[in-house]
C-alpha cells in the first residue's frame, strides 16, 4: 500500500510540473478585437480576444469592432487601431474595458471617439500605460498595410524621444498659431475632428456640413509656420 501512494503521488506531482505555465494575459471585450502583440497575430482562435505574454514591454494593437442590430437590418462598426504601450509584470491580468452597445446611434459616437480603460485584475496598483491612435487613411481599409503604418508611425515618436526637442525649444514652440491650432481642435465635435485628421493627409477633404472649428483650424494651419505645421501634427498623432 506504501509504495502504490508513494506511485500515486509521485504522478500527482509529475502532473502539476508538466502543466503551462502563464506569466501574464491580456484581455479585451467581445465588441473589440487584438490586431497584433508586438506586431505579431494572436496566433490561436479566440486570440483576437485574449493573448498570453511574458513580463516585459509590450504594444498591443486593437480596435472597436462591433456589429449591432441582426440579418439585414445589422451594421458594422470599426475604429481606427489603437496603440497600447505597456510594461507587464508578472502574473498581471491585464483587461481593456469599454462599453458594450445595442443602439446604432451610440456605436457610431463611440466609433469616433473610442474611449476605455486598462487595468490589472491582479493589482490594486494604478496601472501606467501609454495609448496612441494611429493616424487616420481615407479610401478602402482592407487594402491598409497595418503592420507598416504601425511600425513607422511607432518609430516617429520613438525617435521623438530619442531625439526630441530641449525645453528650451519647446518653449519656442508655444506660439500663438500653435495654440491656437490646439484650441480649435479641442473644441472641435468628434466628427470635426474625424475631419481634420483625414485633412492632414488630404487636403482635399472637406466635412460634410460646415464647421466653424474645422475653417478656423484650417485658417491657423495655413498661417503656421512649417515648424508649428509640424509641432501640430506631432501633437495629434500623440494626442
Amino acid at each position: 500500500m506504501k509504495l502504490r501512494s508513494g506511485v500515486v503521488v509521485m504522478g500527482m506531482l509529475l502532473g502539476v510540473t508538466s502543466l503551462p505555465t502563464v506569466a501574464a494575459t491580456f484581455e479585451v471585450p467581445r465588441n473589440f478585437e487584438i490586431m497584433y502583440v508586438d506586431l505579431q497575430s494572436p496566433g490561436k482562435f479566440g486570440g483576437d480576444f485574449k493573448a498570453e505574454v511574458e513580463p516585459g514591454q509590450h504594444q498591443f494593437v486593437v480596435r472597436f469592432n462591433q456589429r449591432v442590430g441582426g440579418g439585414d437590418d445589422g451594421q458594422h462598426f470599426e475604429s481606427d487601431p489603437y496603440i497600447i504601450e505597456v510594461d507587464v509584470e508578472q502574473d498581471a491580468e491585464l483587461e481593456l474595458k469599454a462599453p458594450y452597445f445595442f443602439r446604432k446611434s451610440d456605436a457610431a459616437k463611440y466609433e469616433d471617439n473610442v474611449e476605455f480603460t486598462l487595468v490589472n485584475n491582479a493589482s490594486d496598483a494604478e496601472l501606467e500605460y501609454d495609448v496612441r491612435m494611429l493616424p487616420h487613411r481615407s479610401g478602402v481599409q482592407q487594402m491598409r498595410n497595418y503592420k507598416a503604418e504601425i511600425r513607422a508611425f511607432t518609430a516617429s515618436y520613438t525617435d521623438n524621444a530619442v531625439d526630441g526637442p530641449k525645453p528650451a525649444a519647446e518653449e519656442m514652440m508655444a506660439t500663438e498659431e500653435l495654440e491656437m491650432l490646439k484650441f480649435w481642435f479641442n473644441k472641435a465635435d468628434a466628427q470635426t475632428r474625424k475631419d481634420i485628421r483625414i485633412w492632414m493627409v488630404d487636403n482635399s477633404h472637406q466635412p460634410a456640413q460646415s464647421s466653424t472649428a474645422f475653417e478656423m483650424m484650417t485658417f491657423w494651419f495655413a498661417k503656421a509656420s512649417p515648424v508649428d505645421q509640424k509641432a501640430f501634427q506631432v501633437w495629434l498623432l500623440n494626442g
